[in-house]
């Protein structure tokens, strides 16, 4: 079964290669593609190519230490979420054998 490469196969391929983070043979499959569609070509070579999926933002300092510092905050409350439902669950499991413990005693 031969797979026919298209623009839209070369198109979600594109932000890799241009950023020279696709593997040697999806480079090889857009040069190749590229080579035989020049229209196409000009269009991603030119004025910009395609545009990026999610734009680069411009931040300033302090708004880049507010979102760490938030992401920060965000993370530690969900480490304190999971360990105390870690430590719920100990003591439920403890609870539930110092019951059977009794109902074993007791007889």
């Amino acid at each position: 079964m031969k797979l026919e490469v298209t623009r839209d196969v070369v198109t979600d391929l594109w932000p890799l290669y241009e950023a020279k983070e696709a593997s040697a043979d999806s480079r090889a499959l857009v040069e190749t593609y590229l080579a035989g569609d020049e229209a196409f070509k000009s269009l991603l070579g030119g004025s910009g190519g395609l545009k990026r999926a999610v734009p680069e933002l411009k931040l300033s300092p302090d708004a880049e230490r507010r979102l760490l510092d938030d992401a920060r905050a965000r993370a530690q409350a969900k480490l304190k979420l999971i360990g105390g439902s870690i430590v719920l669950a100990w003591f439920l499991a403890a609870a539930a054998m110092a019951v059977l413990l009794f109902k074993v005693v007791k007889g």
